[in-house]
């Protein structure tokens, strides 16, 4: 059991990940579905419109329940906004580019194209969504190994 909570300790992030990154994946998919296939939206549309739905719930999502990063101020949301969006960037092309590929050149059934689209974007989302929100932890991490080496190597000059 202790092996067990270890584990689950060990890749909490990616565990809470999982779940809410498929659940932005369902939102992205049922948005789609709605703009395609119920209003008749051109896919292309449609599937920017539900990528950019999932990805405000993503934001939101994995800012406060996955990575825990505190609002601290406007400013700090301002940028970790910004960066989510712009690595988030990289997916939309290929979101879409995936859809081109799946529906235009190999005449998948649009619903096909989405789904097998979202298992490759959600791999890549989580890669770039634990930069943005892990990057200040990293740094604080990093400066703390600093100052401990600092110490250490003041202290022995010390003995």
């Amino acid at each position: 059991m202790a092996f067990i909570k270890r584990m689950i300790f060990k890749y909490r992030d990616f565990l809470t990940y999982t779940v809410f990154g498929f659940l932005a994946s369902v939102v992205n998919i049922a948005t789609y579905w709605v703009f395609r296939h119920t209003l008749i939206w051109p896919y292309l549309l449609a599937n920017t419109v539900a990528w950019l739905i999932a990805n405000l719930f993503g934001f939101f999502t994995n800012k406060s329940l996955v990575f825990q990063s505190k609002y601290t101020n406007f400013r700090a949301l301002f940028k970790e906004i910004i960066s989510f969006f712009f690595f988030r960037g990289v997916s939309f092309f290929l979101d879409n580019g995936l859809m081109i590929v799946g529906i235009s050149m190999l005449g998948w059934h649009s619903m096909t194209a989405k789904i097998i689209d979202q298992l490759i974007v959600g791999i890549v989302n989580y890669i770039t969504t634990s930069y943005t929100f892990k990057k200040s932890e990293k740094q604080m991490a990093l400066r703390g190994r600093i100052l401990r080496h600092y110490h250490t190597i003041r202290n022995r000059g010390k003995s």
